[in-house]
């Protein structure tokens, strides 16, 4: 996983500490906020790769947080949403507002640092490479990435945020079994034995996904 630029904002400072040296000893610069008004007062200059927040802070909450990101002008930034207090309500409206997955407290640190790796990969995803500069490689993942189909589309972009089947289902008003005859589809069309595989395929091709 290559070192990125992560925000961190919580305002339990033990929890705050925690996870900005987490980060930290894995390489990454990594800023900590203990309120999301002061993340925002910063946020245009840092330009992250990836914000990590807390649902319940005074004033402005997580929810209210990714909201005011987009009104900045930085709604493609991927975010990571971490609770105490996560539900699938929770869950499914932050995501919604476009959080890439909610993670519920205590946490192991790998889930994190996994889930900070694939915020990775979309930002990469989201800065792709000129036409002229793709490899045969990627170019043919372009190609069969534009063989999916809407839906297909709109499931995958959930996949890769780590969002599980069920949840999934959730978020689109479909079933699970639904959902997992889509992702069988995906893995056809994308010619990859899993998820995953897409989604390091499509990062390195400079494949944009919608976001779920």
């Amino acid at each position: 996983m290559r070192p990125a630029s992560i925000v961190v904002v919580d305002d339990d400072e033990g929890v705050l500490d925690s996870l900005v040296s987490l980060l930290s000893i894995e390489g990454h610069r990594v800023t900590g906020f203990s309120s999301a008004s002061a993340f925002l007062r910063e946020a245009v200059d840092l330009s992250p790769d990836c914000v990590i927040t807390d649902i319940r802070m005074p004033r402005i909450d997580g929810l209210s947080l990714i909201e005011r990101l987009r009104e900045l002008g930085l709604g493609a930034v991927p975010l990571i949403v971490v609770s105490g207090h996560a539900d699938v309500p929770i869950a499914v409206t932050a995501m919604q507002l476009g959080a890439m997955t909610v993670l519920e407290k205590p946490f192991p640190p790998a889930r994190l640092l996994e889930a900070v790796a694939k915020a990775i990969e979309r930002a990469a995803a989201a800065r792709p490479a000129a036409p002229g500069d793709a490899s045969p490689e990627d170019q043919a993942v372009r190609e069969r990435y534009e063989t999916l189909s809407p839906r297909e589309r709109e499931v995958l972009s959930h996949l890769l945020a780590g969002s599980s089947s069920k949840v999934t289902a959730i978020a689109l008003g479909i079933s699970p079994r639904t959902v997992d005859v889509f992702r069988a589809n995906i893995l056809r069309k994308m010619d990859a034995p899993n998820i995953a595989a897409v989604a390091t395929r499509t990062a390195r091709a400079g494949v944009q996904h919608r976001k779920p």
